[in-house]
């Protein structure tokens, strides 16, 4: 049997947290962070996709967080589409035990990958895109080292929808 992962309730009612504007830690350190790293390494990136050179401080910037907790070491996630048509992007961040965790565009082969605790993947929701992902496996016995006993016993993905 394969445990269905857990969305982590905040507030007592809410699966996400929404804000408006980028002046939030989820901007700041998982968002910006990973656009800059982005140009730094794809120049091309700011010719093809301007979204990425766009600061996340902007008031029209619309930015919602969810997790999702797995389950060491059965949890997993079908592939799937996610059909977001909103001109938004996602980052997931993935904290805690590495995940075995699928990508497929339409112009590519399947891939897996370890998704290490501090990984980000950063990609186009749309239907047009068409990435399927998934989360095959959970690795229970890896995770950084200092890791925190709460995070050695699951893997928190971390989404970040952001839409300018």
């Amino acid at each position: 049997m394969h445990p269905t992962p857990k969305t982590i309730i905040f507030d007592g009612d809410q699966s996400t947290l929404k804000f408006s504007g980028g002046n939030n830690i989820y901007a700041d350190l998982i968002v910006q962070t990973a656009n800059d790293i982005l140009l730094k390494k794809e120049a091309s990136l700011m010719k093809s996709h301007p979204f990425f050179t766009t600061s996340c401080g902007t008031e029209t910037t619309k930015l919602s967080v969810g997790v999702i907790r797995y389950d060491v070491p059965n949890g997993n996630f079908p592939d799937h589409i996610d059909h977001c048509n909103d001109n938004s992007f996602v980052y997931l961040l993935s904290l805690g035990c590495s995940a075995n965790f699928v990508v497929k565009g339409p112009k590519s082969d399947r891939q897996m990958f370890r998704f290490n605790s501090g990984d980000v993947l950063v990609f186009d929701p749309s239907s047009d895109a068409a990435i399927v992902h998934g989360v095959k496996s959970i690795n229970g016995d890896d995770y950084p080292l200092n890791c925190p006993d709460e995070f050695r016993q699951f893997r928190f993905g971390v989404q970040c929808r952001v839409k300018l």
